[in-house]
């Protein structure tokens, strides 16, 4: 199978960094095509798990818009890539690799952004048991930039997710608006007065994880995305509007359960964080070493925890297998290095 590696000059790193850009304070890591695209408003849409795949198969064609193929991070997921967007910083940088993680506070693996022990059924659950997300989330974000700057944001955000931690700590600078559904979001989207107006969408996610990439839901539901979008632009005359992904999604061919104990492995189904020396011999995935992995990171200061929090490896499953310690339900999955999870669509309305 292809592999894409993430790409920053022309990938999801330079969203936050061309969001900056284009609303006047100047930044080098932008995308360099966009380099001098300059407005005094944004709208801008993160339709989570939108593929260029989807993209391409369901919304290029009528939608008139001009538009860029960019790579997502490694591991491709939301816990990566959200941080990335927030903050502006590269996994290697912020050291938030996936959902399922060693964290050296707690000194076990943890459900990253819910803040929650790995079988954990509650938000912020640590903070309870007397654990501070400080020492994980505490990070700049692109909101205080423009908040210093003069500028305002708003941050839509579902509601149940509006009151956690991460997200507190990711939207420092702006103003969190909770919404109840897709409708709800883009109704408060249409009375901000911001200069930025950042909405996080994850029913695209939500619903390829359970019915896959080929099913008429995720159809009706992109479908259902863009038309709110294409309302959108009627009141947005003064503003651009920009949609993007943080990761696609691969319909999952074969599930494989390895033998190694549940509380050794982390990551994903696509990109398995194994926490400990045993090395299974497995000719249907790649093992990713703790320096190879580095090397996937990105650039920069690199996170003074990010080594504890690495896996002493990661199985890279092949094709479109998905390897985990259980049976697993779910028929799209990402993490991984494959174009269906690696490329993403940039759109500029």
């Amino acid at each position: 199978m292809t592999k894409i590696m993430p790409n920053f000059r022309n990938g999801v790193y330079n969203v936050p960094h061309t969001i900056l850009n284009i609303l006047g304070i100047k930044d080098n890591e932008a995308i360099e095509s966009l380099k001098d695209l300059q407005e005094d408003r944004i709208f801008f849409i993160l339709v989570d798990a939108l593929g260029y795949n989807l993209f391409e198969k369901y919304i290029k064609n009528s939608c008139n818009c001009e538009h860029l193929k960019l790579t997502s991070l490694f591991p491709s997921t939301t816990s990566a890539v959200l941080t990335t967007l927030y903050t502006g910083l590269s996994p290697k940088e912020h050291g938030i690799l996936e959902w399922y993680m060693y964290y050296e506070e707690f000194g076990e693996i943890i459900k990253t952004l819910p803040f929650s022990r790995r079988d954990g059924k509650e938000n912020d659950e640590l903070i309870k048991l007397g654990f501070s997300p400080e020492h994980l989330f505490n990070l700049p974000t692109i909101f205080e930039k423009l908040e210093k700057e003069g500028m305002k944001s708003q941050f839509l955000v579902k509601r149940e997710y509006a009151s956690s931690s991460y997200t507190l700590h990711m939207s420092k600078g702006a103003n969190i608006i909770p919404y109840s559904s897709l409708e709800h979001s883009f109704q408060l989207l249409k009375k901000s007065n911001a200069d930025l107006n950042f909405l996080y969408i994850d029913y695209l996610d939500i619903v390829q994880h359970h019915y896959g990439l080929e099913s008429m839901e995720i159809k009706d539901l992109l479908l259902k995305i863009w038309k709110n979008i294409g309302d959108l632009k009627n009141y947005a005359r003064d503003a651009r509007i920009i949609v993007t992904a943080d990761h696609g999604q691969i319909d999952i061919k074969k599930s494989i359960v390895i033998n190694i104990p549940k509380n050794s492995v982390g990551g994903s189904p696509r990109d398995v964080f194994i926490y400990s020396d045993e090395t299974p011999v497995l000719d249907y995935a790649e093992i990713l070493k703790k320096e190879d992995t580095l090397k996937l990171l990105g650039s920069g200061k690199e996170h003074p925890k990010l080594r504890e929090r690495l896996p002493n490896y990661i199985l890279l499953p092949k094709d479109s297998y998905a390897l985990w310690f259980e049976e697993l339900g779910l028929k799209g999955l990402h993490g991984g290095l494959s174009p269906e999870e690696m490329l993403v669509p940039f759109i500029l309305i």
